[in-house]
């Protein structure tokens, strides 16, 4: 994981070939396997997930500053710095860092959904800003670069816990299964979904948001306590990841609801910061109203419920409405992060 591009860490201050650039970065859910992207277990068993990114995004603006030396930062607040070193936004402050750029620059970021909900928050951000980066200093990436780029700095250096998954979806894009050998290196192929069936999991996976909040780097760090215990658990989450594959081929939200509920009932046992009795009393009323199953997306703890619902789907949804829930109307999007605007 660390053959990085050797842009990173490239010549400081205005060495750029564009002024400003804007970039969608999209978030994610994960369709099975999550999880088993984390470094305990796929050093250990090897990894493998099915993932896809949705139309909701982050959007990163990168500018230089022409004017004066100052850092200008907006993200949920604003902050003015004369040093980098000053910045508080960790992700910025060490993607800034690693590429070099030491004064007179800005970053501003606004995003369609609340941060930590389980679709990949940080990393969505960090693929935006990577990508930013290397667009305005003229450096020619892939998006498997990108991926890498935003992975070093985020689990190397940052030590951010967290697994493969987020940047390389955010990177790429559609729907993919991802293969992680036990030297982390990547496979991930594209999961071709006939148009209908695809149409039919857009309609029948319903994204539910519980309105809590999460710490998933804390939920993550939790699950390493009991090393064979987690092994054996990932090993029964892995093996529901792959039956997955076939259903979701055929666009059977029945038969994922029935192993996402044996997903998820596997998964509350990883670490007691999963779930909660707020959260259990949630699902089973989530269920009740018309759903075979579901899985909170990410780590846990809160954020968003994906639940299959075979059924009549609007009752559903104004069934949950009528408890207060709002739920999210999405549709897979096949572009990753990409430019939208720029400026020589």
């Amino acid at each position: 994981m660390r053959n990085i591009s050797n842009h990173l860490n490239g010549n400081p201050y205005h060495d750029f070939v564009k002024d400003a650039v804007i970039i969608k970065s999209p978030y994610r859910i994960s369709l099975g396997g999550g999880g088993t992207d984390l470094p305990f277990y796929y050093k250990e068993r090897g990894g493998f997930l099915i993932t896809a990114t949705i139309n909701q995004y982050m959007t990163v603006s990168a500018a230089a500053r022409v004017l004066d030396d100052q850092f200008f930062i907006q993200t949920t607040y604003t902050q003015v710095a004369e040093k980098l070193e000053d910045l508080t936004h960790d992700i910025i402050r060490e993607a800034l860092k690693c590429f070099g750029i030491q004064k007179g620059f800005q970053v501003a970021t606004y995003s369609t959904l609340p941060t930590t909900t389980g679709l990949g928050a940080s990393s969505t951000l960090m693929v935006g800003l990577v990508n930013a980066l290397n667009l305005i200093k003229g450096n020619l990436v892939s998006p498997w670069e990108v991926a890498r780029e935003a992975y070093h700095i985020e689990r190397e250096i940052l030590k951010l816990a967290g697994g493969l998954q987020d940047q390389y979806i955010a990177a790429l894009g559609g729907i993919k299964t991802l293969e992680i050998d036990k030297s982390g290196q990547v496979n991930a192929k594209e999961l071709k979904i006939p148009e209908h069936n695809r149409h039919e999991l857009e309609r029948g996976l319903v994204l539910i948001y519980t309105t809590e909040v999460r710490d998933s780097p804390e939920i993550i760090k939790s699950q390493e306590a009991e090393r064979k215990k987690m092994l054996e658990n990932y090993d029964k989450i892995k093996e529901i990841g792959k039956e997955s594959v076939k259903y979701l081929m055929e666009g059977d939200v029945q038969m994922l609801g029935e192993l996402m509920d044996r997903h998820w009932e596997i998964k509350k046992r990883l670490s007691k910061d999963i779930s909660n009795d707020y959260l259990d009393d949630i699902y089973l009323q989530l269920k009740k109203i018309g759903s075979p199953g579901g899985k909170i997306l990410g780590a846990g703890g809160g954020g968003f419920f994906m639940m299959a619902v075979p059924g009549n789907v609007d009752h559903y949804v104004r069934e949950i409405s009528q408890l207060g829930f709002r739920f999210l109307d999405w549709r897979f999007e096949f572009s990753g992060a990409h430019m939208i605007d720029s400026s020589p």
